[in-house]
């Protein structure tokens, strides 16, 4: 992608002193492929709970597989879960590597109430133990709480949009900068090896996801150097890696380049893994800033700021903090609605955010503010339980009509504890 040196007449990194990633996705494949294969059995029983392959191929999952086995990272932190293909292989490793921490963000309720109880039914008793998977907003998330001192991270960024491109690029890199790390990105395909045409095909131009899943062109892709993609994050990698000079690369030009012409290799692979595990399409690309010469350019984020005013509010009726909310074991029923208004004054044209304190035990819970007619929410949020209290954040659109504060079920039928320990504006 850097073949042509963008900002060429701009100084930037040295990267004549650059080292390479900090593991070389093929060898691992190739390294762990008896691993792979001593796991097999298990692997097939968590990809038929999971039953999803078309979001991951079971090549896919022993590519990842390998990868985390031979990184041996003791966080992974995964951006979009879906389904939980990438999770279950994740925490599948993450008992073998015996020292990794999973985290698993995605607003999604899938694998609350479909995939981890089937996965229960089939794994021995510990195996959810380095798991943390949260039903949350990924933007609204706290990064400096979940990296904690961890300093080895594999990130899979799998969430797409312009919005989590920005958090992962403005947010997260710059806190990963100085730990080992490696990240992953699902849904692009390397247009030099895959079926890509370069034919438009009477397709028009593409013009972000969004566009293509609202307009009836679902053949509508954009290439950019070797990337072909649906994805609005391809835009924001392609100009990362401009200003930074830094490759983004392929996994299926790695394994193209280590397979390819070495039929001693893929004879093994073929022997440990069979066609079903093994194959050198891979459609996923990584980068890592781990070896690389300073100075990065980051992009700021926008809207992810630290408040620095907050005041009280009054929460009508007998409520008083701390508050014990049960919610009920039925999808989406409210356990709590509290009108609320500001005990100060704000000043104009200030954003303005009701921040919460929550403890959240036993199931998932939204939290939101309801509109002017007591029905539709103008924000809402999932949140998951853990072990710490969280912080959430409402923005507030008007201080004048604030709209009731909900406390509710989410999608699975699981009665949830909440203690709200804190409630104020912020500003």
């Amino acid at each position: 992608m850097n073949a042509l040196r963008p900002f060429a007449a701009t100084a930037g990194r040295d990267v004549a002193q650059d080292r390479p990633a900090p593991v070389d996705v093929a060898q691992c494949y190739y390294a762990q492929r008896h691993r792979i294969a001593a796991d097999l059995p298990v692997l097939r029983r968590l990809i038929a709970a999971v039953d999803w392959t078309n979001d991951l191929t079971p090549p896919q999952w022993a590519q990842w597989y390998g990868l985390a086995l031979e990184f041996q990272p003791d966080l992974i932190l995964e951006l979009g879960r879906g389904r939980g293909n990438s999770t279950a292989l994740f925490c599948q490793a993450a008992g073998g590597i015996g020292r990794t921490k999973v985290v698993s963000l995605c607003n999604s309720g899938d694998w609350t109430t479909m995939t981890s109880p089937r996965l229960a039914e089939i794994v021995p008793p510990g195996w959810f133990a380095p798991l943390d998977a949260r039903m949350t907003d990924i933007l609204t998330a706290d990064y400096a709480e979940i990296l904690g001192r961890h300093r080895r991270i594999l990130l899979l960024w799998d969430a797409h949009g312009f919005e989590i491109a920005e958090l992962v690029l403005g947010e997260i890199l710059p806190r990963l900068a100085d730990r080992e790390h490696f990240v992953i990105m699902h849904d692009i395909t390397d247009n030099r090896y895959a079926s890509a045409s370069r034919s438009y095909a009477g397709q028009p131009l593409w013009k972000g996801s969004e566009w293509q899943q609202r307009s009836g062109y679902p053949g509508a892709r954009v290439n950019i150097g070797w990337m072909h993609a649906i994805q609005d994050q391809v835009i924001a990698i392609a100009d990362f890696s401009a200003r930074n000079d830094l490759p983004i690369e392929s996994a299926d030009h790695e394994y193209a380049q280590f397979f390819g012409g070495r039929a001693d290799r893929v004879g093994e692979m073929r022997a440990a893994l069979g066609d079903e595990f093994f194959s050198t399409v891979g459609q996923w690309a990584f980068f890592s800033l781990t070896g690389k010469v300073r100075p990065f350019e980051f992009p700021a984020v926008a809207g992810r700021r630290r408040f620095a005013h907050s005041g009280a509010v009054v929460l009508e009726g007998p409520v008083g903090l701390p508050a014990l909310v049960v919610t009920p074991p039925q999808p989406w029923s409210f356990a709590s609605a509290w009108r609320w208004r500001p005990a100060v004054a704000v000043p104009e044209g200030a954003q303005v955010a009701l921040h919460l304190r929550l403890h959240i035990e036993g199931a998932s819970i939204g939290v939101g503010l309801l509109g002017p007619n007591g029905r539709d929410f103008t924000v809402r949020r999932a949140q998951s339980p853990g072990r710490e209290p969280i912080d959430v954040h409402l923005p507030v659109a008007d201080l004048a009509n604030p709209g009731q504060l909900v406390v509710s079920t989410w999608a699975a039928p699981i009665s949830a504890r909440v203690r709200i320990d804190d409630v104020r504006l912020v500003w």
